[in-house]
């Protein structure tokens, strides 16, 4: 054989090996679906727009293709929609089974697949312990301490859950099955600082992703405001004109009532009379109250003040939600209130109403 020949042969080889090594395909049987059906293959699973189309052939259905990566996609029917499975798109064979009941349908055949299935499963039977309990709350009379006890049951299984979720993303953090799980589960399954910690274990080129390294930035900045957190110091204009520096205020009192409203915040002003019974009422007991105001017009902002008969100071700089204080502290909505101790400490975030003033008046009595 020429060498030029060899060459070629070679060639075809590794490029041969190239599209094996990231071919995909996808064998599936669906429940419910008639000959010549419609299936879509997504990957955009808030809206379902196709990506792919599948006919259904006796029952089955098959799709081939190669990718270079591994991405979160979902099958379902034209025609039922309810007749879907979620799975990951990887080099290999995937194996998919739509159910008639949707907790039956199964996937697996690759790795990723394979540990999704078994986090699905693991879910699921936490599911049923949950129905299974509120059932019999709805279909029984139960007294106030079995109504208690259901709570106590149904709070346990949530970390369960957690517990479930946590391990399955650790046990993943070099694959998409963990990358999908940081980005995708909920602040209530993964909270901030879990999530910090299963972001620091990914490997470094998954965590350079933009949504990883956007995350990571908000909860380490979440971090220093959040429960338990040294407050970092600041200065902002009061409504007189002069700068106030927020620990000077702070160290003049026992604890203190860091208060993110506006004057065009209807809740904010529902809530003031409250917050000027409990400033007349702690005060001389060690309450302090500094507003920050989300307001863009000083003149809205002072008549506000005036009208609500706010006796604290007052600390904006008119950027609106633009506020420096307000983006630190990642306020997305108000009211919402930071308490503090005279060190600085946060104590709570996010009390309000009659839950705030109990909270002060134990914190005072």
């Amino acid at each position: 054989m020429s060498i030029k020949r060899q060459v070629i042969v070679a060639a075809t080889a590794i490029l041969l090996a190239g599209c094996q090594q990231n071919s995909y395909r996808i064998q599936g049987i669906i429940e419910g679906a008639a000959d010549g059906d419609t299936l879509f293959l997504t990957t955009d699973i808030a809206e379902g727009t196709p990506r792919d189309t599948i006919i259904v052939v006796n029952g089955r259905f098959e799709l081939e293709g190669a990718t270079d990566s591994t991405y979160f996609c979902m099958v379902y029917s034209k025609a039922n929609p309810t007749l879907s499975a979620s799975f990951f798109i990887e080099p290999g064979t995937i194996e998919v089974h739509i159910a008639a009941q949707q907790e039956n349908t199964v996937v697996g055949g690759t790795g990723v697949n394979k540990a999704w299935q078994q986090l699905n499963d693991s879910s699921m039977s936490v599911g049923r312990e949950m129905n299974r309990i509120a059932e019999r709350m709805y279909t029984t009379n139960p007294s106030f301490e079995e109504q208690q006890k259901a709570v106590e049951q149904i709070q346990q299984l949530n970390s369960r859950f957690s517990s479930i979720v946590i391990g399955f993303a650790e046990r993943n953090i070099s694959n998409e099955l963990g990358y999908f799980i940081i980005t995708s589960f909920p602040d209530e399954v993964i909270a901030s600082g879990e999530r910090l910690r299963l972001i620091e274990l990914m490997p470094k080129e998954m965590r350079q992703r933009k949504a990883i390294s956007e995350m990571e930035q908000t909860l380490r900045q979440s971090a220093l405001t959040s429960e338990g957190a040294k407050l970092q110091d600041f200065t902002m204009t009061a409504l007189a004109g002069n700068d106030v520096n927020i620990m000077s205020e702070i160290a003049a009192h026992k604890i203190t009532i860091i208060d993110f409203w506006a004057s065009w915040c209807a809740p904010c002003r529902a809530e003031m009379p409250l917050m000027v019974s409990m400033y007349r009422e702690f005060s001389s007991k060690g309450l302090g109250i500094v507003g920050i105001s989300l307001d863009n017009d000083k003149e809205a902002w002072k008549s506000a003040v005036d009208e609500l008969n706010m006796s604290w100071p007052q600390l904006s700089d008119l950027k609106g939600w633009e506020n420096e204080a307000a983006k630190r502290f990642n306020i997305t909505s108000i009211p919402h209130t930071v308490v503090v101790d005279q060190q600085g400490t946060i104590l709570r975030r996010g009390l309000r109403g009659e839950e705030l003033k109990a909270y002060i008046a134990e914190q005072l009595k």
